[in-house]
């Protein structure tokens, strides 16, 4: 009989932890890449540390990943030509100089809120037209297709909710002057309906694709009244909210300024601030289960106890 009831106390007390641990708080952690080292006016691009050669288009390729409070960002280094593409890291501050030289630089000048000096730059799009470079148009269904792209991985048990986006110095000024390669929005006139769009995809955690996908427009010149033009600046928030459940987060770009070779507006972005939400244990729950596992051994000791008088 006493042995029947301490099995029956700890099945009561495991399923009062069981019970208890499905209840979850939420803390939202903010990825801000300033736990990343990084000297001043400075950028990291790769080769990452724990990467691992793979072939690419024109030889080697380091592919690994660097991680900022508890994301992972992919990062592609050629090591060919040290070309990169994916995620690298930055904290320069150039809001003037045109050109690739200017690859790393936000357009706002500094990363979101004084003191936070890093953050991230992405670089990599897949053409959703045919061209010359590639006649194969981006399927956004496709796995294959998205693992082309700038992406990272969340923790674990995270929900994404959003993240602050701007324009590197390299896109905006080619887009608010033109340049060897890509026209001036608006045009010579600025009735041109000109655009950069930043769009987010997401696969689960057993890598099926989120039906769902988000819009973000860098820069639009759709309007009818000119004035209301822009170019993004400013840090600014995108909702990625719709894409909850992802556990990896795909990002393209893509322009009204395309060509037989493809995108002309250089295809970067720069990004700040990422926000999820990480689900934790209930602390109140998880007391309370203690206190209900030991009250549910109580009669069981005073059973065993009294056995042993008797005896």
């Amino acid at each position: 009989m006493t042995s029947r009831l301490a099995r029956v106390s700890r099945s009561l007390a495991l399923a009062l932890v069981a019970g208890f641990g499905v209840r979850e708080s939420r803390a939202h952690p903010t990825v801000d890449f300033d736990d990343l080292p990084l000297a001043p006016n400075s950028y990291f691009n790769g080769p990452a540390p724990n990467g691992q050669v793979v072939g690419g288009p024109y030889g080697p390729v380091t592919r690994g990943t660097f991680e900022s409070r508890g994301v992972q960002f992919v990062n592609n280094y050629d090591q060919t030509f040290g070309s990169w593409s994916g995620f690298a890291y930055s904290n320069t501050t150039d809001t003037t100089t045109p050109g690739f030289t200017n690859q790393f630089s936000a357009f706002a000048g500094s990363g979101r809120g004084p003191g936070h000096d890093n953050y991230g730059v992405a670089f990599g799009y897949d053409d959703l037209t045919p061209n010359l470079i590639d006649p194969t148009p981006f399927d956004p269904t496709n796995v294959a297709h998205l693992e082309r792209l700038p992406h990272f991985l969340l923790p674990d048990g995270a929900n994404i909710a959003g993240m602050f986006v701007t324009n590197t110095t390299y896109a905006a000024l080619s887009m608010l002057e033109g340049d060897g390669f890509a026209k001036k929005f608006g045009g010579a006139t600025g009735n041109d309906p000109d655009w950069f769009k930043l769009s987010a995809f997401g696969t689960d955690a057993s890598g099926h694709v989120l039906s769902t996908s988000v819009d973000f427009y860098l820069a639009d010149f759709r309007f009818a009244d000119n004035r209301l033009d822009y170019v993004v600046r400013d840090w600014t928030y995108m909702d990625l909210s719709a894409l909850s459940g992802a556990k990896t987060l795909y990002f393209n770009v893509s322009s009204s300024d395309a060509g037989p070779y493809g995108l002309n507006t250089p295809g970067y972005f720069a990004v700040d601030d990422v926000r999820f939400a990480q689900a934790v244990p209930e602390p109140s729950g998880l007391a309370l289960a203690a206190a209900g596992a030991s009250t549910f051994g109580l009669p069981s000791l005073r059973k065993r106890a009294r056995g042993r008088r008797a005896s």
